[in-house]
Formats: structure tokens, C-alpha cells, sequence
């Protein structure tokens, strides 16, 4: 029976059913089907099939059965899925949030105080911090002083700019940005320390003429207290003959241990004694007081170089 034609196993489960049920499931069928299932209908015996056929034809029954949803399933077209709720679009200024402060900052760049206030009114206070840092110096005070203005903000103002920002943030992601002027003061000083003193010179000289406030800035950067360690041991201790031990002492505050080191050994053994007790007397002390006094110290290499009494390798 495992083996039974088609036919013979529905032939068999409508044997199993009452008369009037398996007259319902032929009528179902077409009628050509139909027919050729009473007809062999007919013809079986009276007595109701064996149980052993009956649950092998139901077996293969419900085999069949599997197969065909199988069949279906697979040729069937994919059912139409529910199209996904859109998501809501990102608000400009929402984006902007997401937008690092120096970033921020340049895309601001030439933007009135006005408008800056009333962008960076929607941020955060530490984000408005560190944007506001990064501005001209010039127009800081004005944008803090509109940020403190209380009323409400102009949506229909505020948006549109946030998003004409954003596209600057966008357009300037790539575009290296351009030196400070204190970066360029830099450069400048840096270049400068690699001439010979007899070429730079001239340069200082040609500068403190058109701009003795940049000369000024230069000079500043140009001279650093490590150069000490360039100028030879007799210089070293011209140069401090000519300074207070009190101020050698500032300058050294944070100095590298080499640095201190060229200093002492290039004093007597009483201005050293002194410099000790003067370093031991600072405690904590400004890093504007410890520039300050550098700026003293770098003057006077400055001042012996000028004057040929001080060489650096």
C-alpha cells in the first residue's frame, strides 16, 4: 500500500468516509475526476478498507500534502510587506550639535555677532563655550553680551541659518584651515632661529622698522630659555653676572634639569647657595610671573649676541 497509485490511496480514504462526505469532496473535483473516483468507488468491496492500508494512504496523504505547500510557497510571489513609517528628518540645528567646536567655529568666520548669538542660543553652554573661545578676541564681549538677553527664539530666522552654517561646516570639512596669526608668528620665529645670527639680524632689524609691535612678538618667540644651553660656559657666566640671582631663579621654575645644571655650574659656589634658598622661597608661583622673568633673562641673551658677546652653537 506504500507504494499505491494516486487513485487507489484516495479511492481508499473516501471508502473511510461517510457517503454523503465523500459525495462532497468528488463534487469538488472536476468532473472528468470526479467520475472516474465513483466509478472505482463502485467497484470496491463493500467492507471498510483494512486499518493498516487506511493509515498508510493517510500517511502518504498528508506527505503529498506537505510537498505541495512546499511547492506553493516557493513559486508564490513574496507577500506585499507594509512600506517602513520614513524617518523624520534631522532638524539643522539638531545637526549642528553633532558638529565639533572648532569646526563650528570657522564656518562662523565672518558671520555678524547677531547671528552668531542667536546659533550658538541653541546649543549647549560648553559647546557655546569652546566656539566662543575660538572667535576673534574682538567680537567675544558682544556675542556674550547678546547671549544674555532673555526672549524668545526666531524659529523662522534660526533654522535657515543653521542650515546655511551647516553647509559651510560641509564645504570646509576638506579645506586645511588657515593659519592664526600667532601660528604664523610661530613659523616665522622658527625659520628665523635656523639662520646665523648674521643673517637674522638684519631681518629683526627690518622688522622692528614697518612693525615694532611684531618685531616686539617675534623676538619673543625667537629666544627661549633652553638656548642657554647653547652658549658657551665663560658667556654663561657673563650672562648671569649681569642678572639678579632672584630672577635666574624665577626663570628656572619648571626648567629642564639640564638647563638648571648649565646654570649652577657656571656660578660660584655663593650664587649658588643663593639660588637654592631663592628656589626654595618661590613655592607656587604664576607661569605669567616665571614668562616674565624669562623674558628677562632671553632679553639679556639677546641684548650679548647683539652686542657680539654671546655666541650659541
Amino acid at each position: 500500500m506504500a507504494n499505491a497509485p494516486g487513485e487507489d490511496v484516495a479511492v481508499l480514504l473516501l471508502r473511510a468516509l461517510p457517503a454523503d462526505v465523500a459525495e462532497n469532496v468528488l463534487g469538488q473535483m472536476g468532473a472528468d475526476d470526479g467520475e472516474r473516483l465513483r466509478s472505482k468507488l463502485r467497484a470496491a468491496p463493500v467492507e471498510p478498507p483494512p486499518a493498516n492500508d487506511l493509515d498508510a494512504a493517510v500517511a502518504q496523504f498528508f506527505d503529498i500534502q506537505r510537498i505541495a505547500q512546499r511547492i506553493t510557497a516557493a513559486s508564490a510571489p513574496p507577500a506585499p510587506t507594509e512600506p517602513a513609517e520614513p524617518e523624520p528628518p534631522v532638524s539643522p540645528i539638531e545637526e549642528l550639535k553633532t558638529v565639533s567646536a572648532e569646526q563650528l567655529a570657522r564656518a562662523l568666520d565672518g558671520e555678524s555677532s547677531g547671528a552668531i548669538a542667536m546659533l550658538l542660543s541653541s546649543l549647549d553652554a560648553k559647546t557655546t563655550g569652546n566656539v566662543i573661545r575660538r572667535l576673534p578676541p574682538d567680537i567675544r564681549p558682544d556675542i556674550a553680551l547678546r547671549l544674555t538677553k532673555p526672549g524668545p527664539r526666531n524659529l523662522a530666522l534660526l533654522q535657515p541659518l543653521a542650515k546655511a552654517v551647516l553647509e559651510k561646516v560641509y564645504k570646509l570639512k576638506d579645506v586645511p584651515p588657515e593659519p592664526s596669526q600667532d601660528e604664523l608668528i610661530q613659523n616665522l620665529a622658527d625659520m628665523l632661529r635656523t639662520f646665523p645670527r648674521t643673517d637674522r639680524t638684519p631681518v629683526v632689524l627690518k622688522l622692528e622698522e614697518t612693525d615694532p609691535e611684531l618685531a616686539t612678538r617675534v623676538i619673543e618667540k625667537l629666544y627661549r630659555i633652553e638656548d642657554i644651553m647653547r652658549i658657551p660656559d665663560r658667556q654663561v657666566q657673563m650672562l648671569l653676572g649681569k642678572l639678579d640671582v632672584k630672577t635666574v631663579a624665577v626663570a628656572l621654575k619648571g626648567a629642564a634639569p639640564a638647563i638648571r645644571q648649565k646654570v649652577t655650574s657656571n656660578m660660584s659656589s655663593r650664587s649658588k647657595s643663593v639660588l637654592e634658598e631663592e628656589s626654595e622661597l618661590l613655592g607656587s608661583i604664576a607661569d605669567s610671573v616665571v614668562r616674565e622673568a624669562q623674558t628677562t633673562v632671553l632679553a639679556a641673551i639677546r641684548k650679548g649676541e647683539e652686542d657680539g658677546q654671546i655666541t650659541m652653537d
